[in-house]
């Protein structure tokens, strides 16, 4: 079958571009790996115990968790493309042009996006010799490490901080089974295919900005343009909402866990806010690669609407986003929880 993407492309741009991490030593690099694997066991039992997901807080205990460094998120995020595209794509009669189109653009979003992300859930993830999809907890060390010192944060509280968010988001997809398929259905028309007669330009621009995004420059064009097409761009706010609520939702767990848990919660979050909206380097570069509203609205939106249906219903009514598609907030009702919560929680 061919391959829907030049995906040694990507990956050797991507790992190519990406930024060095922060300076640790060999025994910093030692601790920091054990914390983060023993954080990530911890979390579930607080996850369970806060969003009453108890059955699927278990089953998410069997999710594999991967702590890498910047080209093991960015080889992690090449697999998990193949997963969503080739399977999609397969028989279709794709030139070099479009896929090459397509490797530069996976490329560059990965590189941008490599030192900027602590942690994600990779729901497609599937041992080689099994035929069970389990998913996958990936923790980026060199993020994690960067973010502590920056925050001054305490190291075992920061790292249980962040595993709480990704292993909320192991929960989910255990509590929704079909919700990968259902974001593999979406991603698919994302997948950056141009067969357009203009792709190789396309190509070309993409290939000449790529240095220049990644530079350290304050007088970078307000946008990117040439790396998602219009249609693209409009794709994407089909799943924004699926995707606020799911990372809004993992958000307000993590908080929730009171100093108990995690001794300084109360200063990690708005430390964390302040850092999260300061427009870096990297966080500039990634909005005009991708051409979209940066992320962090997606959590600010998400966790409103979280809280909101919370304050009505409380974790059992907020549950219900987990059986089934129908059950899932339209873009409409992210802005509007009362209209969700009528609409879902009450007609239960």
């Amino acid at each position: 079958m061919q391959a829907a993407i030049n995906y040694a492309l990507a990956s050797r741009l991507g790992c190519t571009f990406a930024p060095p991490g922060p300076p640790a030593s060999h025994l910093e690099a030692l601790h920091l790996v054990e914390d983060l694997h023993r954080a990530a066991t911890a979390a579930l039992g607080s996850v369970a115990d806060i969003t009453g997901l108890h059955q699927a807080s278990e089953q998410a205990a069997q999710v594999p968790v991967a702590v890498v460094d910047r080209r093991g998120f960015i080889q992690a995020n090449v697999q998990m493309a193949a997963s969503v595209a080739d399977v999609a794509l397969e028989g279709q009669d794709l030139t070099w042009p479009s896929r090459a189109v397509a490797g530069v653009q996976l490329g560059a979003i990965l590189a941008a996006l490599s030192a900027r992300v602590l942690g994600q859930f990779d729901p497609f993830y599937q041992v080689a010799s099994s035929e069970v999809r389990t998913g996958r907890v990936i923790l980026v060390a060199p993020n994690v490490f960067r973010f502590e010192l920056e925050l001054k944060a305490d190291p075992s509280d920061f790292h249980l901080w962040v595993a709480l968010h990704e292993l909320t988001h192991a929960a989910q997809v255990a509590a929704a089974p079909w919700l990968p398929d259902w974001i593999r259905d979406h991603l698919v028309e994302l997948v950056m295919i141009d067969d357009s007669p203009g792709a190789m330009q396309r190509l070309t621009r993409a290939a000449r900005q790529l240095p220049g995004l990644l530079a350290d420059k304050d007088d970078l064009p307000p946008k990117v343009t040439g790396l998602f097409s219009p249609a693209q761009s409009y794709i994407f706010q089909e799943v924004t909402a699926a995707m606020s609520l799911l990372e809004g939702h993992a958000d307000v767990i993590m908080d929730a866990v009171g100093p108990n848990v995690v001794r300084s919660v109360d200063q990690l979050r708005p430390r964390f806010d302040a850092r999260r909206v300061a427009k870096g380097r990297l966080d500039r570069a990634a909005r005009r690669l991708i051409g979209i509203e940066a992320k962090t609205a997606q959590y600010v939106q998400g966790a409103a609407f979280v809280r909101s249906v919370l304050s009505q219903v409380g974790h059992e009514g907020l549950n219900l986003v987990f059986t089934g598609p129908d059950a899932l907030p339209t873009a409409q009702e992210m802005d509007n929880p009362e209209a969700w919560v009528a609409r879902v929680a009450r007609s239960a």
